[in-house]
């Protein structure tokens, strides 16, 4: 499975919750069309004590999360109608962006959770065992996108799911200290 995943910045005169319903519920159904999807989620982070100083200092507001069943379905996508008019509805709310593909290593269907700890680890480490790894292909600003690219270097995505934003917290603490940018995201499933 491949995975597109965005990490998304809003527009500075947007606040936050502005932002997120734009997003859910104009955006989302514009994705929600794109040929050849297979599923498709929105992580919008949350203040947590989970979340690290790496984390805060991207400034991200959330990561949708796009996966296909291989290069040709997302390539059909992103070359589709579909996605040229949600790249024009995307000048409305976001102010940058940073679009990572990934090889999916886990099994996503085991993760129910509605918060999930999603970790960036930079480039050239060996990221911590989690039930899912996004292996990083390729990075880059989104595909015919005119939105500003977010420039950071991702090596690789994990994510581990709960199911309460306690339980999160209580998770990432256990988990240690960690040399990735970590962020609390609770999840909403569109497909």
């Amino acid at each position: 499975m491949i995975a597109a995943i965005s990490l998304m910045r809003r527009q500075d005169v947007l606040n936050l919750n502005r932002f997120r319903r734009h997003w859910l519920d104009v955006h989302g159904p514009l994705v929600r069309a794109f040929p050849k999807l297979r599923r498709y989620v929105q992580c919008h982070t949350v203040d947590s004590v989970a979340s690290n100083e790496e984390g805060l200092s991207l400034r991200v507001d959330g990561f949708p999360i796009l996966y296909f069943d291989n290069d040709t379905d997302r390539l059909a996508a992103h070359n589709s109608p579909e996605m040229a008019a949600c790249n024009i509805d995307s000048r409305l709310f976001v102010g940058a962006v940073s679009r990572v593909i990934a090889d999916v290593e886990g099994d996503l269907r085991a993760n129910h959770g509605r918060f999930s700890l999603l970790e960036i680890w930079p480039e050239g480490t060996e990221p911590a065992n989690r039930p899912v790894l996004y292996r990083v292909r390729e990075q880059g600003a989104a595909p015919n996108s005119v939105i500003p690219h977010l420039k950071f270097a991702v090596g690789a995505v994990t994510q581990t799911w709960f199911d309460s934003l306690v339980d999160l917290e209580c998770g990432g603490a256990e988990m240690g200290d960690s040399i990735s940018a970590r962020f609390a995201v609770e999840e909403h499933w569109l497909i």
